[in-house]
C-alpha cells in the first residue's frame, strides 16, 4: 500500500487499528483467564503488557510514513481556526501580504511578457538577425542595417541560412474605395515560411514575384481584408491600386501575425521596387532576418558571412572596406524599457520585503501571547522541531491565503496598469496571466511565508519550558480558618452553625 493510499484511507486504517488492538487485548485476557486469573485481574495485566492504547496507536501511525502529512493538515486546520478567532489580525496580515504580492505579480507579468516570452514564431531559437558591422564607429555605434545589394550577396553565399529582407514603407491605396494612407512593408519571398506563419488565404510571394519585371502583387492583412473588402473570400485575385500601381492580391496574412516594430496592412515584394537606393551599395535600410537550416549552427553562419564580407571588401572597396556581416540571435525589440521594468520590479520587491517585516513583527507579538500554549504543548511531549513546524505551517497558511488574494488583485489590476503605462509598452499584447505567472506568485507566497514565519518559529523552538509554564500562572490564596466543633445541632438540616 502506497503512502498516498494510506493517507486517503486513513479513517479505514484507524478502524482496522482499533479492531486489531481490541483483538489482541481480548485474546491476551482470555489466555490469562485460562491460566486461572480472575477476569478483572486478567484485563488489568493485559493492559499493562500491551501498554497504553494511545501510545501504541501513535507508534503504529508513525510506522505508516504519513504522520508528517497528517500533522501538516492538522496544523493547517488549527491555523485556519486561529485566523477566524482573530479577524483583526487576519485582515491586516492578509491585506498587507496581498497588496505586496499583487504588486510583485503584476510587475513580473509585465516583465515575463515583454522580456522573457519568445517571439511568436515557429522555433524562435533558430531565428537570427543579420547586421553589417564596421571597423569604425559612429555616434550610433558600429552596427548597420543592410544595403539591398549586400543582402542579395549574403543570401547567395550563406548556405546555412534561409534569409529574408524587410524594408519599411507606406503609401496610399486609391482603389477600390476611397483613398487611404496605410502602413506597408516590402519583403522578400519566403518571409512567412521562414517565420513559420501559414497564410490565412492564398499564398505568399514566390521567387519569381521578387523581380522588377514580375507582375505587381500584394499580400494584405486580415484586418485590412475585413475592413476594405468586407471579408469577401473572392478578394484573392482582385486588384488594388497602391501608390498608383495596380497590384493583384495573392494572399491574406492571419490576424495573429504581429511584428515588434508595428502592424502593416499591405506587404509587397521588395524586388519589385524600382527605388534607386535599393540598387545603391552605400544606402542602408534593409532589415535582414534568417533561420538556421537543420544541423547548422550560428558559428557556421558567422563564418560564411565573414568570408562574404572579406570578398565584398576586396570587390567593392569604396563601399565595403572594413565592413563585415554578423548573425545574432533574434530577440524581441523592447527599446529602452528593459531597465525601467527591472527598476520597478526591484521597487515592488522592496515593498514586499517591508510587508514581510511588518507581518513578522505581528507574528512575534502574537507569539508572546502564546508562550503558555506552546510551553504546554512541549510539556505534553511536543519537541522543538514539532513546535517550529507548527509555527511555519501557520505562516504558510497565512502566506498562501495572502498569495491567493494577491493573485486576484493582480488579475484585476493588470489591465489598468497597462492602460496607464506612459507611452507605448513594447509587446503589450504578450502580457497576460499564464502558468509561469501563477507559479511565480505561489513561489513568492511560499518564500514570503518562510521569511516572516522564521522568527516566530525560532522563538518557539528556543523557549524556556519552566519559565513559560510559571509565567502568567495564577496563585490561589485565601484566609485560613480553624474548624471548631459545632456547639449545637443546626436548626435546619441543610445548614450548620460552626
Amino acid at each position: 500500500m502506497t503512502w498516498l493510499h494510506r493517507l486517503l484511507n486513513r479513517k479505514k486504517l484507524e478502524a482496522q487499528l482499533e479492531k486489531e488492538l481490541r483483538h489482541h487485548l481480548d485474546q491476551h485476557t482470555a489466555d490469562l483467564i485460562a491460566q486461572g486469573h480472575t477476569p478483572e485481574e486478567a484485563r488489568r495485566q493485559s493492559r499493562q503488557t500491551l501498554g497504553g492504547p494511545e501510545q501504541v496507536k501513535e507508534s503504529c501511525r508513525d510506522a505508516r510514513g504519513t504522520r508528517w502529512l497528517e500533522d501538516f493538515f492538522q496544523d493547517a486546520r488549527y491555523a485556519l481556526r486561529t485566523l477566524r478567532q482573530k479577524p483583526g489580525f487576519a485582515t491586516v496580515a492578509l491585506l498587507t501580504l496581498g497588496l505586496g504580492t499583487a504588486a510583485t505579480t503584476v510587475m513580473f507579468t509585465v516583465i515575463d511578457g515583454v522580456l522573457f516570452k519568445p517571439l511568436p514564431y515557429a522555433h524562435p531559437e533558430r531565428l537570427v538577425n543579420i547586421w553589417e558591422h564596421t571597423d569604425w564607429s559612429t555616434a550610433s555605434g558600429n552596427t548597420w542595417a543592410f544595403t539591398y545589394p549586400n543582402f542579395l550577396d549574403c543570401q547567395a553565399a550563406a548556405p546555412s541560412l534561409d534569409m529574408a529582407a524587410l524594408f519599411f514603407g507606406g503609401g496610399t491605396v486609391s482603389a477600390p474605395g476611397p483613398a487611404e494612407y496605410i502602413q506597408s512593408l516590402e519583403i522578400s519571398d519566403g518571409l512567412f515560411a521562414l517565420l513559420g506563419v501559414p497564410l490565412f488565404h492564398g499564398r505568399e510571394f514566390l521567387p519569381e514575384d521578387n523581380r522588377l519585371a514580375a507582375p505587381p502583387t500584394a499580400v494584405i492583412s486580415q484586418s485590412y481584408w475585413s475592413r476594405r473588402f468586407d471579408a469577401d473570400p473572392a478578394a484573392i485575385g482582385m486588384t488594388l491600386t497602391f501608390n498608383g500601381l495596380p497590384r493583384t492580391i495573392v494572399g491574406i496574412v492571419p490576424a495573429s501575425f504581429h511584428l515588434d516594430f508595428g502592424d502593416f496592412d499591405i506587404f509587397t515584394p521588395v524586388g519589385q521596387d524600382p527605388l534607386p537606393l535599393l540598387k545603391n551599395r552605400e544606402a542602408h535600410g534593409i532589415l535582414g532576418w534568417a533561420r538556421l537550416r537543420p544541423r547548422a549552427t550560428i558559428a557556421q553562419a558567422n563564418a560564411e558571412l565573414a568570408a562574404t564580407g572579406r570578398q565584398l571588401a576586396e570587390q567593392f572597396p569604396q563601399s565595403n572596406k572594413g565592413r563585415t556581416f554578423v548573425a545574432e540571435p533574434l530577440h524581441p525589440d523592447v527599446g529602452d524599457v528593459r531597465s525601467t521594468l527591472w527598476l520597478l520590479l526591484a521597487a515592488v520587491g522592496a515593498v514586499l520585503l517591508i510587508a514581510c517585516a511588518n507581518i513578522a513583527s505581528l507574528l512575534l507579538a502574537r507569539a508572546v501571547s502564546r508562550e503558555r500554549e506552546l510551553a504546554m504543548r512541549a510539556a505534553l511531549g511536543a519537541g522543538r522541531a514539532r513546535l517550529a513546524r507548527q509555527c511555519l505551517t501557520e505562516s504558510a497558511v497565512l502566506g498562501l491565503a495572502g498569495g491567493l488574494l494577491g493573485i486576484a488583485l493582480a488579475a484585476l489590476g493588470l489591465r489598468p496598469f497597462l492602460v496607464f503605462w506612459p507611452g507605448s509598452l513594447p509587446r503589450s499584447e504578450e502580457v497576460r496571466f499564464d502558468g509561469h505567472v501563477l507559479l511565480f506568485a505561489l513561489a513568492v507566497s511560499i518564500a514570503s511565508a518562510l521569511l516572516f514565519g522564521l522568527a516566530p518559529a525560532l522563538r518557539a523552538a528556543a523557549r524556556d519550558l519552566e519559565k513559560s509554564l510559571r509565567a502568567n500562572s495564577r496563585t490561589v490564596a485565601g484566609a485560613s480558618r480553624l474548624l471548631t466543633p459545632c456547639s449545637s445541632p443546626p436548626k435546619s438540616p441543610s445548614r450548620w452553625s460552626c
